[in-house]
């Protein structure tokens, strides 16, 4: 789990990150139904924002390798992801992976404005 973003890799963080940790449920270093991590541990593991990590996760979600809960990411066994993935193309699945990472961004877009809102204006302006 030592693996780091390269900045001189012309992919985008995001896609580095979501292959790193693709390579570590594969080999099993996360175990099916194991915490894949927080975005915020994410974010300090490689050294990327919060919207990236959870771009990255968006990624392993689209794989089948992840399944986000309320409670965090965990992972799926590959096989299993697999054979999901070629019974779930397309239809109702689809759409509700959609609906996950829009519901992921809300929630990233919530946290944002909060911080905004939370801040204070110097001088009362």
């Amino acid at each position: 789990m030592s693996a780091e973003i390269a900045k001189d890799d012309p992919r985008p963080e995001s896609e580095q990150a979501a292959d790193i940790l693709r390579q570590e449920i594969l080999r099993g270093d996360i175990k099916p139904g194991g915490h894949v991590g927080s975005v915020r541990d994410l974010g300090t593991r490689f050294k990327i924002s919060g919207m990236t990590v959870q771009r990255a996760l968006a990624i392993l979600r689209e794989d089948g390798l992840i399944l986000t809960t309320s409670r965090g990411s965990y992972a799926r066994d590959p096989e299993q992801a697999a054979e999901a993935g070629e019974a779930d193309a397309g239809g109702l699945p689809e759409v509700l992976r959609q609906l996950e990472h829009l519901t992921s961004q809300v929630s990233e877009l919530r946290g944002r404005v909060e911080a905004l809102e939370s801040r204070s204006v110097p001088g009362g302006a």
